[in-house]
C-alpha cells in the first residue's frame, strides 16, 4: 500500500488515472472492429452472408450509440470509476460467449452488449482528463485520447489479424476477454474519480432529486445548436473508419491486391495509424494554437479527396496504398477536434453528457449506417453468378459501395463552415479552475 500512496502524492499519477481509462477506449475501439479479420470464419460459423456480417458488426453499435447520454448522464452522477469498472466486468464475461457461440444469433447478441458496456469507455476517459488536468491541456488530453482508442483499430486489425491465422478466433476472443478482466482488476486501484477523493453517491441529496436535476441539465445540453452541428461534422468523418478501415477495406484490399487476409488487414490497419500521427498532431496544434475550424474544414477536404484516389484510380501500387491509407488517415483524424469544441460548449457538471452525445453522433453513421448499406450496395451491384452459394465480388461492385465514403467527406466539408468557436470560454475563471481539482 506504501507504493499506492507514493503514486497518488506524484505528478505522474494523473497520467496513470487517465492513460487506464484512455486504454479501455483503446479496448472498446479494438471490439468494435474485431469482425472485420474474421469474416470468412465468421460466415462459415454462423451460415450467414455479406449482409448478415454488416449486420453483426454494426449490432455493437446498436447500443453503444443509444447509451452514449446515458452514459454521460450516468458518468455525472456517479462517477467514472464506479461506470468503468462495472462496465468492463460484464463486457469481459461477455466476449467469453461471443468466443464460444454457435448460432447467429448468439454473436449477435453478445455484441450488442459489448456496445452496452463499452459506451462510457470514452466519455470516462475524457471526464477524468477534465478533472485531473489543467482546462488549458484538454484539447491534448483529447489528442492524446484519441490516439489511442484509434491504436485499438490498428492492434485489432493488425494484431488480430495475425492471432486469427495463427489460433483461430474463438481461441483470441479468449484471450480478449481475459485482458478486459486484468485491466477491471488494475482499475480497482488506480482509477479516481477526483485528485483528493472519490465522487459521492448522494452527497446528501435524494437519489430523485438528483436523477432530477441531472435530466434537467441533459435537456439544456440537447438544446444547443452548436453542439448538433459540431457532433455531426465528427460522424460524417469518423464514418469512414469503422464503415472502411474496420470492415470493408479488409475485403476490398484483399480482392483488389489478391493478397491474404491477414495483409489487407494490415493494409486497412494504416488508416487508423495515420489518424493516431493526426491526432498526436492536433494535440501539438493546440497547445500554440486555439483556432479549430480552418484545420476541420481542410482535414474533410483533404480527406475526401484520397477517399477519391483510393477507390476510383485505376491502378495504385501496392506500396503507394499503404503511404496513402496513411495520409487519408491523418487528415480524417480531424474528427476529434468535435469533442475539443464540445468541452467548450457547457459549463463542467455536464461535461458528461456533452462529451456522451458528441461521441453519440461521432458513432451515429459509420456502423450502424454505412456498414449495412455499403454491404447491401455491394450485394446489389453485384452481378456475377454465386460460387457456393457465395457471391464474388467485383473490384467494380466496390466502387459502387464505396462511394458513400467520399459522399460523406464532401458533406462533412459543407457543414464545417457552419461550426462556430467559442473561444471566450477556453478562458478559464480562478472559481472554476479550483472546482476542476486540477492537478500539473
Amino acid at each position: 500500500m506504501k507504493l499506492m500512496d507514493v503514486l497518488h502524492k506524484s505528478r505522474l499519477m494523473p497520467w496513470l488515472v487517465w492513460g487506464l481509462a484512455a486504454i479501455f477506449g483503446l479496448y472498446t475501439f479494438l471490439l468494435q472492429g474485431s469482425p472485420s479479420v474474421m469474416i470468412p470464419q465468421l460466415m462459415k460459423t454462423y451460415q450467414i452472408d455479406v449482409i448478415k456480417i454488416g449486420v453483426l458488426t454494426s449490432s455493437f453499435f446498436y447500443t453503444y450509440i443509444i447509451m452514449q447520454i446515458p452514459a454521460g448522464m450516468l458518468v455525472d452522477l456517479w462517477g467514472p470509476r464506479r461506470i468503468l469498472k462495472v462496465g468492463f466486468l460484464f463486457c469481459s464475461i461477455v466476449i467469453g460467449w461471443f468466443a464460444y457461440s454457435h448460432a447467429f444469433w448468439e454473436g449477435q447478441t453478445s455484441r450488442i452488449l459489448m456496445g452496452f458496456f463499452t459506451a462510457p469507455a470514452i466519455v470516462c476517459a475524457f471526464c477524468l482528463g477534465a478533472r485531473w488536468f489543467k482546462p488549458a491541456l484538454f484539447t491534448l488530453i483529447v489528442s492524446l485520447t484519441e490516439f489511442l482508442a484509434l491504436s485499438g483499430g490498428v492492434i485489432g486489425e493488425g494484431g488480430l489479424a495475425k492471432a486469427v491465422v495463427t489460433f483461430g478466433w474463438r481461441e483470441t476472443m479468449t484471450v480478449v476477454a481475459v485482458i478486459g478482466l486484468l485491466l477491471t482488476f488494475i482499475s480497482l486501484f488506480i482509477i479516481h474519480d477526483f485528485p483528493k477523493h472519490d465522487q459521492p453517491l448522494h452527497n446528501g441529496v435524494s437519489f430523485r432529486e438528483v436523477c432530477k436535476k441531472t435530466w434537467k441539465s441533459t435537456l439544456k445540453v440537447l438544446a444547443i445548436k452548436k453542439l448538433w452541428i459540431n457532433g455531426i461534422y465528427g460522424g460524417l468523418v469518423f464514418g469512414v473508419f469503422p464503415a472502411f478501415a474496420a470492415l470493408w477495406g479488409v475485403p476490398y484490399f484483399a480482392k483488389r491486391y489478391a493478397i491474404s487476409i491477414d495483409s489487407s488487414a494490415m493494409l486497412a490497419s494504416t488508416v487508423f495509424l495515420g489518424a493516431c500521427f493526426g491526432t498526436l498532431t492536433l494535440g501539438w496544434i493546440s497547445v500554440y494554437s486555439t483556432r479549430r475550424r480552418p484545420i476541420m474544414i481542410w482535414g474533410s477536404l483533404i480527406a475526401f479527396f484520397l477517399s477519391i484516389a483510393m477507390i476510383y484510380t485505376p491502378y495504385i501500387p501496392l506500396e503507394a496504398m499503404f503511404g496513402l491509407m496513411f495520409v487519408f488517415g491523418f487528415f480524417s483524424s480531424s474528427y476529434a477536434l468535435s469533442f475539443a469544441l464540445a468541452d467548450t460548449c457547457v459549463p463542467h457538471s455536464t461535461k458528461g453528457v456533452a462529451m456522451g452525445f458528441t461521441n453519440m453522433l461521432c458513432i451515429a453513421f459509420g456502423a450502424p449506417i454505412y456498414q449495412p448499406l455499403i454491404g447491401f450496395l455491394l450485394k446489389w451491384s453485384c452481378s456475377c453468378e454465386p460460387i457456393n452459394k457465395i457471391n464474388i465480388y467485383a473490384r467494380n461492385d466496390y466502387a459502387v459501395a464505396l462511394s458513400v465514403l467520399p459522399i460523406s467527406l464532401f458533406l462533412s466539408f459543407i457543414l464545417a463552415f457552419f461550426i462556430k468557436e467559442n473561444h471566450k470560454s477556453e478562458k478559464q475563471s480562478p472559481e472554476e479552475h479550483s472546482r476542476m481539482h486540477a492537478s500539473p
